[in-house]
């Protein structure tokens, strides 16, 4: 099977099943709730997913721009935050769980889904063994603001990763790690998800 259709069938399933459901059964009240001082809401890793996924897709692995950038997004967000959230403070996260517009946040990311579904259907296989450079990520990271500047260690993790790894992480693994964080969020305020 060809590496982007196997890509898609997954990515289709976070979409079409997971994210639908929860968008359909998690009342507003509850998105923007933690259940415990130290975990994120809902509403939290779903904002910090869709920029990871729209960031690393976008401009990890196909170069291209990212759909933040093209709408006005973090105006119609209501955040004042460009970064994808790693190494906010729980002040920050609570900040953010009153603020965020979860109307613009359905839709930024329906829109990314959209968006990684079509650059990677025409994705060469060949283009996934390049290797991102420090400078590169250093651009991207910090210059363009993906990370937040207590974020350092990012740049040193993913230096090395080739744009497969990153195709297969941030389009992937990483929301689906954060699904089933959202699965936890959700038992622990009563829902079934």
């Amino acid at each position: 099977m060809e590496i982007g259709r196997l890509f898609l069938e997954r990515h289709s399933v976070l979409y079409d099943y997971y994210l639908t459901g929860l968008w359909q059964t998690v009342p507003e009240d509850l998105m923007r709730q933690r259940p415990h001082p130290r975990v994120n809401s809902i509403a939290w890793n779903l904002w910090h997913l869709t920029r990871v996924e729209d960031a690393g897709i976008n401009r990890f692995v196909v170069d291209g721009s990212q759909v933040f950038d093209e709408g006005c997004w973090e105006q119609r967000l209501n955040v004042p935050w460009r970064h994808q959230g790693t190494g906010m403070t729980l002040d920050e996260v609570d900040d953010l769980n009153q603020r965020i517009d979860l109307r613009a946040l359905h839709d930024y990311s329906s829109m990314v889904g959209a968006r990684t579904k079509e650059v990677v259907k025409p994705i060469d296989p060949a283009s996934l063994d390049e290797t991102m450079g420090a400078e590169r990520l250093r651009v991207i990271l910090f210059d363009e603001g993906l990370a937040a500047p207590q974020s350092a260690g990012l740049l040193e993790n993913y230096t090395g990763w080739n744009k497969g790894r990153c195709l297969i992480h941030f389009g992937l693994t990483h929301s689906f790690q954060h699904v089933g964080e959202i699965g936890v969020i959700a038992s622990l305020l009563g829902l079934e998800f």
